[in-house]
């Protein structure tokens, strides 16, 4: 009998451990998503349960971190370190142990917004002080880039080509602003008629995409911020959402059911109907160098390599007769990459893997 018992209560206990388990291991509060390209993997936010989840191909959960005190909200992958805005403090983790890198307090009243410039910098809204911070990677220092805003920012984006640092803010009407580099000068990029935008992000062909809770959509603007159109609906409450580059994805938290979903963006990042931009990569994957072959030449022929968060890595230059290039690409780190040629018939993406 007692032997009975204690099968009984051990299967029981087992039982609730089993779904205590499951239930860690599931989206709650979903807010943002970062693609760990080495890895294949996603990791999410999962801000009412305080942890940081891993999502791998298959689609399985399992929690990377749960040394968070308050949300998390937004993320950024830089090297080999994921940071997440954790409450009044930026922490960052070892991607392959989660070990805490950094935990460097800036007086923040609500982090919610993340952005880098790819290697020394972070960028980081202050949705409750209305306030945007500059984080040195290398140093664990910062300091207050924008203060005395008007409307709440909530996610932003990194923008080196133009300069300036992009993000959205809450409310109704919700303007889209920028932050210049040189000098942290704010201005309006854009007035909407969108209200409480949470997310922004960028594809491969320059287009902006804007997740709002107003209509539970998302909006893809073009290069210039202007024609938006609706891409996305029926969502609920779409938090920080991110773009893939690598298969042309839009991935959406869904904050208010705690969901997240996967959105094929078609050939956001490849101008197929260009038929006057034909032009192919190899070795693929490559080494430490790389052809690109067969690409028509004309006076505003640029060519140029970007990594999966959209960073422009090289700038090329091309040949005067067009008749392909051969690049030293030693380096970029492993992983994923793009080259991106444009000329007056258009413009193509091709991807390919450095190893």
């Amino acid at each position: 009998m007692n032997t009975i018992k204690k099968i009984t209560l051990f299967h029981i206990l087992n039982s609730v451990f089993c779904i205590l388990h499951s239930s860690a291991q599931s989206y709650s509060g979903p807010e943002s998503v970062v693609y760990d390209s080495a890895n294949n993997r996603y990791f999410i936010s999962n801000n009412t349960a305080n942890q940081i989840l891993a999502r791998d191909a298959s689609g399985a959960l399992t929690i990377f971190t749960s040394n968070i005190a308050s949300g998390p909200h937004g993320l950024e992958i830089v090297g080999n370190t994921l940071f997440a805005c954790d409450g009044a403090s930026m922490k960052g983790f070892d991607l392959t142990t989660a070990a805490v890198v950094m935990n460097l307090n800036v007086g923040a009243t609500f982090l919610n917004g993340i952005c880098t410039d790819g290697s020394n910098y972070i960028y980081t809204t202050d949705f409750t002080a209305r306030k945007v911070f500059k984080i040195n990677i290398a140093a664990q220092t910062f300091t207050t880039f924008v203060t005395g805003l008007v409307k709440s920012p909530n996610g932003i984006i990194y923008d080196g080509a133009n300069n300036r640092i992009v993000w959205v803010t809450w409310g109704t009407s919700a303007p889209i602003m920028q932050a210049l580099l040189t000098d942290s000068s704010v201005s309006q990029v854009t007035a909407t008629t969108l209200g409480n935008c949470d997310g922004i992000v960028r594809d491969g062909s320059g287009n902006y995409y804007v997740s709002a809770w107003s209509t539970q959509s998302v909006y893809k603007f073009d290069s210039s911020f202007s024609s938006p159109v609706s891409v996305v609906t029926g969502l609920s409450n779409p938090a920080d959402i991110y773009y893939n580059l690598a298969d042309d994805s839009l991935v959406n938290p869904n904050a208010g059911n705690n969901t997240v979903t996967f959105h094929y963006m078609g050939s956001a990042t490849s101008v197929e109907e260009n038929d006057g931009v034909e032009f192919s990569v190899y070795p693929n994957p490559a080494g430490n160098q790389l052809s690109v072959i067969s690409y028509q030449l004309s006076e505003k022929t640029s060519i140029e390599i970007y990594d999966v968060t959209g960073r422009k890595r090289l700038t090329l230059n091309p040949s005067p007769k067009g008749e392909g290039l051969r690049v030293d690409v030693s380096s970029l780190s492993p992983g994923i990459y793009f080259v991106k040629v444009r000329t007056k018939a258009g413009e193509k993406v091709a991807r390919f893997i450095k190893e």
